[in-house]
């Protein structure tokens, strides 16, 4: 029994320090974003001697942020919605069928997870597509790299609704479209938003393919666009930390806002699978 108790505590002690290294740069960045330049300079917890606000308002004004905002905005939101539709549509198929067809299928996206971004080939394919530098040849290349996730999730979660529920759909008259878009999705919301916020952050914090196939500062992301401030400002701390929280911030609100969601998600995808 003492074993057991010791192990928890250790497991605590281990979960706490482990909590810490996000925390504390967290915090280092939040505090450092309203201090003067010799303060935020020193890297520390310490409270700022004056609260500087202004500090937020130059970042807005020069360091094309709300730009920023726009083009990851235009391509996170539809690549977003895109492949978790397209993941969960094909994530219910697969695991409702049960040949080898589907099971090939599920393997071939499956690896998918296990290929790396081939930067010179797409970068030709692009060009001969002719959307090299546009919006759309990264929202393509976005979801390609998210639907073998997304397909893996959402069949693991499937696989835990009993199909007795397709039948009674089928039995009342649905076809697979009814039963997929009134029956089966609203069970599947908890590993759906799962997938809307790992996909909106992985999507909204990347920084190397924008950079690789956008090729126009005007379409510049915000990941970019802090690339660049920090270029410029890479001795003033305190608008470097601003300008990392203005992108930083509108993440961790989703995913506060939806953590109750992402955790049923998981983890009943864990135990289902």
């Amino acid at each position: 029994m003492k074993k057991i108790h010791a192990e928890k505590y250790i497991l605590f002690l281990f979960m706490v320090a482990l909590a810490l290294v996000y925390i504390v740069p967290f915090l280092m960045m939040g505090l450092g974003s309203f201090k003067n330049q010799a303060e935020a300079a020193k890297f520390d917890l310490s409270l700022p001697t004056q609260w500087i606000f202004s500090n937020y308002t130059h970042v807005l004004e020069s360091g094309k942020i709300i730009p920023g905002y726009v083009n990851s905005l235009i391509v996170t939101v539809p690549v977003t919605l895109i492949s978790v539709f397209l993941g969960a549509i094909s994530g219910i198929v697969i695991s409702r069928r049960n040949d080898k067809l589907s099971h090939g299928i599920y393997y071939y996206f499956i690896f998918g997870l296990t290929l790396t971004l081939q930067t010179a080939s797409i970068f030709f394919l692009l060009q001969a597509l002719h959307i090299y530098g546009t919006f759309l040849s990264v929202i393509c290349i976005f979801i390609s790299l998210r639907i073998p996730f997304t397909v893996m999730t959402f069949c693991s979660f499937v696989k835990g609704v009993p199909r007795e529920i397709d039948e009674a759909a089928i039995m009342d008259g649905c076809n697979f479209w009814q039963m997929t878009l009134k029956v089966l999705m609203p069970i599947l919301k908890p590993i759906m938003i799962t997938n809307v916020v790992i996909t909106a952050i992985d999507v909204w914090n990347n920084f190397m393919i924008p950079l690789f196939y956008l090729g126009s500062a005007k379409k510049a992301t915000v990941s970019m666009a802090i690339y660049s401030f920090f270029g410029r400002y890479n001795r003033d701390w305190q608008f470097v930390f601003a300008a990392l929280m203005l992108v930083v911030l509108p993440m961790l609100i989703l995913f506060i806002i939806l953590q109750k969601h992402i955790i049923a998600g998981m983890t009943a995808g864990a135990v289902k699978g």
